[in-house]
This record gives structure tokens, sequence and C-alpha cells, in this order.
């Protein structure tokens, strides 16, 4: 099989002869693996299943003063880019936003239907033929408190309901029309990134996430059907109450399954018949913390967990700067000797 069949069979439910992998790394472990396998080419060194086209939203353009990281989305938000640097993470820092009051008076959502938003995608099949190749596709709350301020947009959802849910309407017109121009290019699934997790819980109460966000949802993961893709979900943090939610409204991969928050097992059995389950393996606890041989016990479990499928082997997001070369080589051979 190819990575890209093997993936789809494991999402599909369909035979396969071993369990897809992928691997999110943080730059200093991109060094890291670099290193250790002696070449810059780790997607053929790790077998990862996986490429990323990237977004086709949220386009921003460089300020002149590039000493100082600064660049502007098209939803006017202004960010300071992640340093790749091997003492920090890689996630940059909101600098600035457009609206400074709870309302939409005066401000022009960027245009959805723009052309070109997915020029790059032909090239990136023709070059990864055998890889699942994956969009990253536009939320509805990561952006929209990019727009606002984190701590004020929260504090909207609970106080200023009426505002949120003209904001949230007006991001999922956005969002299906952007992934409405993805069909029929090769594509093969698209990933919708929004964190509602803490690790103990979602951040809103899940009746107020239902009411607001779940209609809008609902819109964006049928435009991403209609446009051939298979819709995945990434959300850190524990967000087992809107599962069954997410699984009613077309989620189809739910991405990090992560172990520090959620109850793996519980998962498996409660959900996994349903959804399909992507990381599982300790970016928080057992690849930067373990030893080599605790994180094969982790896959070997994992792998027995979900031997039927409905599972892709991975971290459980972006494993962490401080993570052995050894812990994450283990997990590649662990995978590989599945085959």
């Amino acid at each position: 099989m190819t990575k890209r069949e093997r993936v789809l069979a494991s999402i599909r439910r369909q035979p396969l002869d071993a369990l897809p992998w992928q691997f999110d790394l943080t730059w200093a472990v991109v060094l890291k693996m670099r290193a250790y396998y002696g070449t810059d080419d780790l997607l053929t060194a790790m077998d990862d299943h996986f490429v990323s086209a990237g977004f086709g939203a949220g386009r921003g353009v460089e300020f002149p003063s590039p000493g100082e990281g600064l660049w502007k989305n098209e939803f006017g938000s202004v960010w300071r880019a992640g340093a790749r640097d091997v003492n920090v993470g890689d996630w940059g820092d909101l600098m600035e936003f457009p609206l400074q009051e709870p309302s939409l008076a005066g401000y022009s959502f960027p245009d959805g239907n723009t052309p070109g938003r997915w020029d790059h995608i032909a090239a990136m099949r023709a070059q990864y033929p055998d890889q699942f190749l994956m969009l990253h596709g536009a939320g509805l709350f990561e952006f929209a408190w990019g727009m606002c301020g984190f701590e004020n947009y929260l504090s909207y959802i609970m106080g200023e309901e009426e505002f949120v849910l003209e904001m949230t309407e007006r991001m999922a017109d956005f969002s299906c029309a952007v992934t409405a121009q993805a069909k029929g290019l090769g594509a093969d699934g698209i990933r919708f990134g929004d964190d509602w997790g803490f690790q103990h819980g979602l951040m809103i109460r899940p009746d107020v996430w239902r009411r607001i966000f779940k209609p809008q949802y609902r819109r964006v993961y049928q435009a991403a059907h209609e446009a051939g893709l298979v819709v995945m979900i990434h959300s850190c943090g524990n967000i087992t109450d809107i599962i069954p939610d997410l699984i009613e409204i077309g989620v189809e991969v739910i991405h990090p399954l992560q172990p520090e928050a959620m109850d793996v097992r519980y998962c498996q059995r409660e959900f996994g018949q349903d959804v399909t389950f992507w990381g599982g393996l300790g970016s928080q606890s057992t690849i930067p913390l373990g030893t080599p041989d605790d994180v094969r016990a982790e896959v070997r479990m994992m792998l027995e967990l979900f031997h039927g499928g409905g599972y892709i082997l991975a971290p459980a997001g972006a494993i962490p700067t401080e993570a052995p070369a050894e812990n994450v080589a283990a997990i590649v051979e662990m995978a590989k000797a599945q085959l």
C-alpha cells in the first residue's frame, strides 16, 4: 500500500497492512533528527505518511522591519513570528488586533472567494503522489480571537453573544468559500484547527459551544465534504464532552488524542467506531521524559488498542524541544516494524 492508501484505509476501516503514522516536530527537534539520521529529508527518513499544503486562508504580509519578525494577516491581526530557536517554541505572539470593541461596524472581512488560494496544491500532489496531502482550513475560533484579543474574545462569548454569533457566521462564510476552492485539485483531507480544550475540559460550557459554534461548524464541514475532502479537526486539551457533537456534524478524524488530558481507552471504546483518532503518544510525558523503552511500550499499547484501524499513530501535538532524538527514533522504529 502507498502511504496515502494506508491513511485512507485506516480512516475508512478497510483492510490495511499497517497503521499509518505522522510527526509534528518543533524546530529544535527537527535539528536533532536531521543530525540523528544524517539527512535533511526527514519525510523519507521517518517515513511520514502526511505532507501539508498549508493554509489557503489567513495569508499575511511582513512589515518592512524583518528584524522584528512582525506580520499582519488578512484579518488585520499583527503577529510576531515564532523564533526558530532551539531554546524556545515555534509559536508566535499576538501583538495588535483590529477590533477594539465587540462590534463589526466599519470592519471589512477578507473575501474567501479570492482566487489563487490553493494554486500550489497541484505541484505538491505531483511531488508527493504517495503521501496523504492535507490542507489546513480556516477555523471559527482562533482567527476570531486573533481579531479581538484572546481574553477579550472569551469575555465576549459570555457577555456579547450577539456579536460572537455574527462574527462566527461571517467566519463560517469565509471558511466555506476558501474550502470550496480546493475541490478537484488533488488534496485528500483538510484539518481545521481551533484549540477548545484545557487539560481538564472545554474552555467554555458545552451548551454554549453547541449554541454558538456547532451550527456554523456543521456548515464548514459540509463544504469540505462537498469538496471531496476528509474532514479533520485539531484541538488540544480535553474535548471529550463534544466528541459526539463533532461526529454528528461530520468530523472524520480528531487530532490530537492527548493522553495527558483524555482517557485514551475510553475514547477508543466509546467513539472508536465512529471517528478516527490521531495522536495518543505523550508529548507532555513519555516522549520528552521517558526512555526509548518507555516510548516503545506506549507505541505498542496504542497499536494494539487500535489494531482494527481508525487510528493514526502520532505524538499528541508537536514533539517538544527537550525530547531526546532516541525517543523520537523509537517511535519510527516501532512504526516501521509493522511492515
